[in-house]
């Protein structure tokens, strides 16, 4: 909150009185405006953002600033979050400078939230927050993007999978947050994101990019193991299946070649369910009594208690359409 002293004094002259302002009655915010919304651009840049007060005290002025999101689950549905944050970000940094302008800047990071900026100026202190939004960059951009990454073929295809290339949720201009903490475009879990990871869809991207090609390190390295070939669609298959946990394929002694997982069976109307056919609970029972037996608890999220699991190897047959 802003303070404002005020002074006063008469001279000898009769009749009159001199009024004196003290100079923290001029300090004021020019810009931004309190609560000010801002969005950071499609294309992943920081917009303009410009902190500028009036003060007629000259000197070194204590600039601080702090920028906090708290992170809850979203989904991909187009509607408020729900229940507690699961994790807050928070960057914050000061510095001080004899000019009454800064325009925010977070090390060149691009990062959204609520944006709180403290100027100490004599013996009063000025706050301004804003909140800074995220847009959805378009189909075209992602894959343009993409394609400038060596080795990243196919990717666009989990982007799709994922998130549909989304990185914000429209309603609210916030990432997209998962039950699991995969956050944005890529859904990126493990290792967990940094803040800029979360809100610039081009460095979450970077972030799955380097996920993508250990998976492809290791999908080669399983495949290959004792002088083993494969092909480029097996391995296609085990690197997306790898993506989402586990091994798609098992060596088959009798065809001397890899082969699909025989005990996983895939429920075809899900991205990654399915159920593994070595559980008792599972064995003589098609995909549609299955189905039909367990719908009614995938939106419960796995457990112990479900017969149910998520897969790798439904989650590659479905992006590649097995």
């Amino acid at each position: 909150m802003q303070h404002i002293k005020h002074a006063g004094s008469t001279n000898n002259a009769a009749s009159t009185v001199i009024k004196v302002l003290s100079a923290q009655s001029t300090l004021s915010w020019v810009s931004p405006a309190e609560n000010e919304v801002f969005k950071i651009t499609r294309d992943a840049t920081l917009p303009d953002i410009v902190f500028e007060f009036k003060s007629s005290v000259a000197g070194q002025y204590k600039w601080s600033w702090s920028i906090e999101w708290k992170a809850k689950v979203s989904g991909l549905r187009e509607r408020a979050r729900k229940g507690k944050a699961i994790r807050t970000f928070k960057e914050s940094g000061s510095f001080e400078s004899g000019e009454s302008v800064w325009k925010a800047s977070f090390s060149n990071k691009v990062l959204g939230g609520a944006l709180t900026v403290k100027v100490v100026v004599g013996e009063t202190t000025l706050v301004r927050t804003v909140l800074i939004k995220g847009q959805n960059p378009d189909a075209e951009s992602v894959a343009t993007y993409v394609a400038t990454l060596e080795g990243m073929s196919g990717f666009e295809k989990l982007l799709q999978q994922e998130t549909g290339s989304k990185h914000f949720i429209n309603f609210d201009s916030e990432p997209i947050v998962a039950f699991d903490q995969g956050y944005g475009i890529t859904q990126v879990t493990n290792p967990a994101p940094v803040y800029e990871q979360v809100w610039n869809w081009k460095a979450n991207v970077l972030a799955g990019f380097s996920i993508f090609k250990s998976k492809v390190r290791t999908a080669k390295k399983y495949l290959g193991q004792a002088d083993r070939t494969y092909t480029e669609d097996q391995l296609r298959h085990e690197v997306f299946c790898r993506w989402n946990g586990g091994a798609y394929h098992e060596w088959d002694t009798a065809s001397a070649s890899w082969v699909r997982r025989s005990n996983t069976l895939c429920d075809s109307n899900t991205g990654n369910i399915g159920w593994s056919m070595d559980n008792p609970n599972n064995q003589g029972k098609t995909e549609a009594e299955l189905r039909e037996r367990d719908k009614d608890t995938y939106g419960k999220g796995k457990s112990d208690e479900h017969p149910w699991n998520y897969s790798g190897v439904c989650y590659a047959d479905h992006v590649l359409g097995q």
